[in-house]
């Protein structure tokens, strides 16, 4: 994790420098998020009392899943870095970065129904299968297990959140049903935890025999009141952040069709003109864009004028 945060924040650094450089800019909020916030955050728990105390105690290891899981990469992407990383690289560098963006891989993170059942599904496969215990006893492991869910994280988290930067044409609107349904999916793991009555990995813990803190039922009862309360609180944000988004996307649109309905109007008066350069009995006025557009309301239009007719 410290070399991966290391090589994140010098890379992300790196790219400031070389906009600048080359006469652009970057928001200097976005640099302190990345680097401040998501690199720092990213430190914390990988590298500070959360490393210590998670393999002895299940709460702590619930905060750190979470931690990486959501809150890390949530931070990480406020910063922006695939916006950075296409104001700074080369031409080649951007034709390569959005080649990868449109991959089906890369596609398959921003579909509606995957996004939120990944993040949903993933403390199951954590809790509910050996790879807890595993990764509780093999150091490499857990270290592997704690990149796979930064990774995940990242997947999910910045296309989302830069949505206009990789043009990603996400429904929002069935984004929020799911991300509604995992809010609801989320406390599912914490509730199963928290009454279960058979300790997780108990060989494992036996072994450790810890003669501090609580005890393994009542720690891991702790843990999964922890999943359920950091996943619904976590994912408030997450939604209000697909709401952000959504507005955003909706502005971008109607700057768009606006942009082109102000082109074609100039267009429709050039072509009404008569060749000699004199106006037209009626003035010369054109026809309203809501009249032509066949987009808005058909051929109400052309109705109305064969009614007249």
């Amino acid at each position: 994790m410290l070399v991966v945060g290391l090589l994140a924040a010098i890379g992300y650094l790196v790219g400031v420098a070389r906009l600048r450089g080359a006469g652009g800019s970057w928001p200097v909020a976005r640099t302190l998020a990345f680097v401040g916030l998501g690199i720092g955050s990213l430190a914390v728990s990988s590298m500070g009392w959360p490393e210590v105390y998670a393999p002895a105690l299940f709460s702590v290891y619930s905060g750190q899943l979470m931690l990486l899981l959501l809150i890390v990469p949530c931070l990480l992407a406020l910063g922006r870095p695939i916006g950075l990383a296409k104001a700074a690289l080369t031409p080649g560098g951007v034709a390569r970065l959005e080649a990868a963006l449109g991959s089906g891989w890369a596609r398959f993170f921003t579909v509606p129904v995957i996004s939120p059942l990944l993040l949903g599904v993933t403390p199951f496969l954590i809790f509910f299968t050996p790879i807890y215990r595993l990764s509780l006893a093999h150091t490499m492991l857990l270290s592997v297990t704690h990149l796979l869910l930064l990774a995940l994280g990242l997947a999910v988290l910045v296309p989302l959140w830069e949505s206009d930067t990789i043009a990603a044409r996400i429904p929002y609107a069935m984004v929020m049903l799911f991300a509604f349904i995992e809010l609801l999916a989320d406390a599912v793991p914490g509730i199963v935890i928290r009454l279960n009555t058979h300790v997780i990995a108990a060989d494992y813990f036996t072994m450790l025999a810890r003669p501090w803190g609580p005890s393994p039922l009542h720690d891991q009862q702790l843990g999964g009141d922890l999943l359920w309360c950091l996943g619904e609180a976590i994912d408030l944000p997450f939604m209000v952040m697909l709401l952000v988004q959504w507005v955003r996307s909706d502005a971008h649109d109607a700057a768009r069709v606006d942009h082109a309905l102000d082109m074609a109007v100039p267009a429709a008066v050039g072509a009404n003109q008569p060749s000699g350069g004199g106006i037209e009995a009626d003035g010369g006025l054109s026809q309203p864009w809501w009249e032509v557009d066949a987009s808005v309301f058909g051929d109400r239009a052309d109705n109305d004028q064969r009614r007249i007719l």
